[in-house]
């Protein structure tokens, strides 16, 4: 039985510490004492969750990790009653996920290999096409993470398979790892010419952090994460980000109220910062096609 800190439940469900502690003071979450110290059980919380999510007074987005969706998500959590748990398990776990009905909606950025574009394909390959909405978040920029003043001359994605170069790559299942894949793939780049591509992190931000470090040379990533830890960066590609939502949450009360945060009014008061993001067409319908 793993056993959780507020502190570590806080990190685990992606929600301000405070709020674990108005939860279990107004016992909404299952919690125990320990030395007079409140504690959480693993399996329990889990169990919490699905339960809560079922009631429509949370949301779980299962998917790709994205820090303006994360942001969005902290915003509606501090103004609303209702609560959204983030689990960024990659894209396609996220769809294998909301496929067991045991999350709410699931946010997604895979690449057609075949058609070399953002399409919907992804309904048919993981999910029933039946029964879902597909709601376009943004287009964000993908490229390579190098440190201040590019030391190594990084100019294209050629570069990552020079001796000199240790790439750090993203897990299987995300997002960035199909895309990356399928760009070296492009440029006919084996694997086992890249040092470091069995060199994972979880997240852009780990990415960035090991380049930062100087424990890797490059790495793929979105250019917000680029800017906010002054690296440069080698763009490559830009990308759609999606939300898929089935059909019984999407008409949901709560799912409207979170899907309203997207609104291009509301989210560009909160988003000056956010550098590498296409809002154009936030919040367009993609499927079922209107």
């Amino acid at each position: 039985m793993e056993i959780l800190s507020a502190r570590d439940l806080a990190g685990y469900l992606r929600i301000n510490e405070k709020k674990i502690y108005k939860l279990a003071q107004e016992s909404k979450i299952p919690h125990l004492k320990i030395g007079g110290k409140i504690a959480f059980t693993k399996e329990l919380i889990d169990r919490w969750i699905l339960e809560n999510t079922e009631r429509e007074k949370a949301i779980l987005i299962a998917g790709s990790d994205d820090p303006l969706l994360r942001k969005m998500i902290d915003i509606y959590n501090s103004e609303k009653t209702g609560i959204i748990f983030y689990a960024p398990v990659g894209s396609i776990n996220g769809l294998k996920i909301l496929k067991r009905n045991a999350a709410t909606m699931s946010c997604v950025h895979i690449l057609d290999l075949e058609k070399r574009a953002y399409t919907l394909s992804y309904m048919d390959r993981y999910l029933s096409a039946e029964g879902y909405a597909v709601v376009q978040l943004f287009f964000r920029e993908q490229g390579l993470f190098v440190k201040k003043g590019n030391p190594k001359g990084v100019g294209s994605l050629k570069d990552v398979a020079r001796n000199d170069i240790v790439y750090v790559n993203r897990n299987q299942g995300t997002g960035t790892r199909l895309l990356f894949d399928f760009l070296i793939g492009e440029e006919k780049i084996a694997p086992d010419r890249i040092k470091g591509y069995t060199k994972e992190v979880g997240s852009h931000i780990e990415a960035g952090l090991t380049v930062l470090k100087g424990d890797g040379d490059c790495a793929l990533g979105i250019r917000y994460i680029a800017n906010i830890l002054d690296l440069d960066f080698v763009p490559l590609f830009n990308e759609r980000f999606d939300m898929v939502i089935p059909e019984e949450h999407f008409h949901s009360m709560q799912t409207k109220s979170f899907l309203s945060f997207f609104e291009q009014q509301r989210l560009l008061s909160n988003i000056n910062d956010f550098t590498g993001y296409d809002l154009s067409n936030t919040g367009g319908i993609l499927y079922p096609h209107t």
